[in-house]
């Protein structure tokens, strides 16, 4: 089923554009990826059992978008296994719409030529099941990211260029890499901490789900030089999606506490948060092309669109509207000090 964003007055809604039927006898889909260069996706949805078993899965689908329908075309096998437990978990295009990759449970990594749906190289196999795969803004680098292991490849041939292993937070505790994502075309990042500056095409994004699931962070790795520049906690839960916007600006992520957060990219400060965002596990997010929406998606089987502003509060305006919500105990301090201070010089 597809949805098409109306807006109005900063209001936004889903509306109902196209709807597509499956055979019974096959699986829902599940993952999708738009063709950045036309009017085209690609889903994985698995075949029959039998099919599966004979090793004609061929999961990987094309389906073009027109007016008032939507028309399936080629497909590939994306999947070695021949269980159909196993599945697609998560695929990508380049950003020329030129190339499709293909993360799946069994640890194969896919990547395809578009619109051909012919193999560029053969399957990868990574060291586990693909939590997630990205292609950095040239579409030169693939990033396949398992939990114990983070790595780079070269889309064309599938030759590894980085390997980042023993994913871990800041202050040593354990953790897995859960999505990896490049950073946009334009911007520099500053991190006054390290003294460090690094161009946002050169900036990659990992979000760490601690071992214990009792927090999620996101770090951003300098390319060039493949060293962690930044790590920031975000949450309390762990991270169940994570989506960038297209022009870089923002980062967005939903946990499985039902929170959806947004961040600044270039700085990770957390400018919203979103609680009982869904009633059950958030599984989808996406920016719009423009950037002004994002919209996400959830097991309990709704969609909502989040309206994004033109300009975020700064800091301190978030630290005046804590406040000025809070006066009465803001008084009741201030005059707790001023009582200290009186204290302290009168015993002087």
């Amino acid at each position: 089923m597809m949805y098409a964003i109306e807006s109005k007055n900063n209001d936004a809604r889903l509306k109902k554009a196209h709807e597509l039927e499956l055979s019974s006898e096959e699986d829902a889909p599940t993952c999708i990826a738009a063709n950045p260069k036309g009017k085209t996706i690609v889903s994985s949805i698995n075949r029959s059992k039998a099919a599966i078993e004979k090793g004609q899965n061929k999961n990987c689908r094309v389906f073009t978008v027109a007016k008032t329908s939507i028309n399936g075309g080629k497909s590939a096998n994306t999947i070695c296994s021949v269980s159909d437990y196993d599945y697609q978990k998560c695929m990508t295009f380049d950003p020329l719409g030129k190339l499709v990759a293909a993360g799946a449970s069994d640890g194969t990594v896919a990547v395809l030529q578009f619109p051909a749906m012919h193999p560029a190289f053969p399957f990868v196999e990574a060291a586990d099941e693909v939590n997630d795969v990205s292609f950095n803004a040239e579409g030169k680098w693939l990033a396949v990211a398992t939990n114990d292991e983070l790595k780079i490849l070269k889309a064309k041939t599938g030759s590894v260029v980085q390997t980042i292993d023993n994913p871990h937070t800041s202050s040593g505790q354990p953790a897995v890499f859960r999505f990896a994502r490049f950073g946009g075309q334009a911007g520099v990042l500053r991190f006054a901490a390290s003294k460090t500056k690094t161009k946002m095409q050169d900036a990659m994004y990992t979000v760490l789900n601690t071992r214990s699931r009792k927090q999620a962070y996101i770090a951003i790795w300098n390319t060039l030089t493949w060293t962690r520049i930044a790590t920031r906690p975000v949450s309390n839960s762990p991270i169940t999606t994570f989506a960038t916007s297209r022009d870089g600006r923002l980062l967005a992520f939903a946990t499985a506490s039902l929170q959806i957060g947004i961040c600044d990219a270039h700085t990770l400060r957390i400018l919203a948060r979103i609680h009982s965002a869904h009633a059950f596990a958030i599984t989808a997010l996406a920016f719009d092309n423009t950037g002004r929406f994002l919209v996400s998606g959830s097991a309990d089987e709704t969609c909502q669109v989040i309206a994004i502003p033109d300009k975020w509060p700064t800091a301190w305006d978030a630290l005046f509207a804590v406040a000025h919500g809070n006066i009465q105990i803001v008084i009741m301090v201030f005059v707790m000090l001023v009582a200290i201070a009186l204290s302290f010089s009168l015993r002087s």
